[in-house]
């Protein structure tokens, strides 16, 4: 059996994100935003080329203020003839990606610039777009935290070859793994794992894990939601 999954963005995202043509007018990208209840609404033309894109922060800043002199007319003539093009984030000052792009790799461009959303872009087209909301779907996929068991902190010597110790153990007890997490620092010398394992019965394995000279540093039960 072939498993076609690589962990890339074409496999995770989310295809065909609602979006609006530049030449729209506020109105109709709040309306949007609001009725829809997205916070980022990628720009195209009529050939899907991503042009810009407009956030509900940019529609906060593109509306008057409080403390204007004009009327509720004049404004409403006003935001009727402002086109989206006027306050989107155009494409040159947008990162985007691809989507052959690792997910991880998306979630770090994010975090390092501060940013909400990354359009994903082929041959010049939208192709989809990936937000805060699917970095955290994929942090819960990640862990399998939707799943029931039990989640254990394991700390072991950095060595290789250590982990597969911790594994023969759950092998002999008869339990299945859902994820083992490794941060990338260190504790006191000591890699730390944290284990989500399939069963809630893991006091056995963990006085083997224990005898085999891992320190099991705390044990967690994760309902299934």
């Amino acid at each position: 059996m072939k498993i076609h999954y690589a962990g890339f963005m074409r496999e995770k995202i989310r295809r065909n994100p609602i979006t609006i043509n530049p030449d729209a007018n506020f109105f109709e990208a709040r309306s949007l935003i609001h009725d829809k209840g997205v916070r980022h609404l990628p720009v195209v033309d009529k050939d899907n080329h991503l042009i810009g894109i407009v956030t509900d922060r940019d529609i906060r800043e593109a509306a008057p203020s409080d403390a204007t002199l004009l009327s509720i007319q004049e404004l409403n003539y006003l935001l009727g003839k402002l086109k989206v093009s006027a306050f989107m984030t155009p494409k040159e000052k947008l990162i985007t990606i691809n989507p052959d792009t690792l997910i991880e790799e998306a979630v770090k461009l994010m975090r390092d610039h501060k940013i909400g959303c990354l359009p994903l872009v082929e041959g010049g087209k939208l192709y989809g777009i990936f937000t805060e909301t699917d970095a955290l779907d994929h942090l819960v996929d990640i862990f399998g935290t939707n799943q029931r068991g039990s989640r254990l902190t394991v700390a072991f010597e950095d060595k290789p070859g250590t982990m597969l110790g911790i594994l023969e153990v759950f092998k002999k007890h008869n339990i299945n793994l859902i994820s083992i997490v490794t941060p990338s620092f260190m504790v006191e010398g000591k890699r730390i794992a944290a284990i989500r394992i399939q069963t809630e019965d893991c006091q056995p394995a963990i006085n083997d894990l224990e005898k085999a000279g891992y320190a099991v540093l705390s044990v967690g039960k994760w309902p299934s939601v």
